[in-house]
């Protein structure tokens, strides 16, 4: 999957046999998030992005459907990254999230309480 950044620059997403992303493209300028004490990068942010973090959702950021994973951290490699992902689980029955609402007085309660 290709991604073109807000400078016209192209990066490559490619899925790995074992889950994870290879990223591809120009990191010449690009800023890192790192934490202490480890070789591990919270966040890779190219000039001109995309911008990808720790705990966020891939496919949110570079809108395809076919990277619907969870990044859980950064590998530095010769080509350019590899991005350490795990499956996002959920469920698609699961509505615990909507609320019962009661508008009282143009106010929206969401709470069981009258």
């Amino acid at each position: 999957m290709e991604y073109r950044n807000r400078y016209g620059d192209t990066y490559t997403f490619t899925k790995q046999e074992d889950g994870n992303v290879l990223w591809e493209g120009d990191f010449k300028y690009c800023r890192f998030g790192v934490i202490p004490d480890k070789d591990d990068f919270t966040f890779v942010d190219p000039s001109g992005g995309p911008f990808i973090e720790k705990d966020q959702m891939l496919s949110h950021v570079i809108k395809h459907d076919d990277f619907n994973v969870i990044v859980t951290g950064f590998t530095n490699t010769d080509k350019g990254f590899i991005i350490k992902t795990k499956p996002h689980e959920y469920d698609p029955n699961d509505t615990s999230h909507l609320a019962d609402t009661k508008i009282i007085g143009g106010i929206i309660n969401t709470s069981y309480d009258e």
